[in-house]
């Protein structure tokens, strides 16, 4: 009778490990829910002609979703309103209002980071990693275009307004 309860809680603790490590990490809606600016003195632009001179984005996280709106200008003084809900799973979902991405995949890879790829009519248009501190006072987007002239290689950093 011992072997066997002694079996059994063995076989239930192994079980419970594997659900344990198997759990998919969430996003932390604390650090990602809010409003954030562009700050482009703390940006870097690989070309001016893709640069973003003003942004303003909304994040909100719902579970494993995760929505955006943006609301920029960007370097040729165009105002562009795009947005996206999409969950952290790797799969396509549709994005609007950007003349250059009309879907989105999401990859979580931790509670505050995740990566963003985009296409346009099916062929990929930009590449993001975007993370946010760990006072949530900040977030990094680390992008690359895809454009006529090569890739580009971008930082955008957002300062929490609310």
């Amino acid at each position: 009778m011992k072997h066997r309860t002694i079996a059994l809680i063995c076989a239930s603790g192994a079980l419970a490990m594997g659900q344990v490590a198997t759990a998919a990490p969430r996003p932390d809606a604390k650090l990602w829910n809010g409003t954030w600016q562009l700050n482009p003195e703390k940006s870097k632009f690989s070309s001016a002609e893709y640069t973003t001179k003003k942004d303003v984005r909304t994040y909100t996280v719902t579970g494993n979703r995760l929505t955006m709106h943006s609301d920029l200008i960007n370097g040729a003084g165009q105002a562009i309103k795009w947005g996206y809900s999409a969950t952290l799973n790797g799969k396509w979902f549709r994005a609007t209002g950007n003349p250059n991405a009309d879907q989105v995949a999401l990859t979580l890879i931790s509670p505050r980071e995740l990566r963003s790829e985009t296409r346009l009519k099916g062929k990929p248009s930009a590449k993001a990693t975007v993370s946010v501190s760990a006072d949530g006072k900040e977030i990094t987007v680390k992008r690359s275009l895809a454009t006529p002239k090569g890739d580009t290689d971008d930082t955008m950093i957002y300062e929490r307004t609310k």
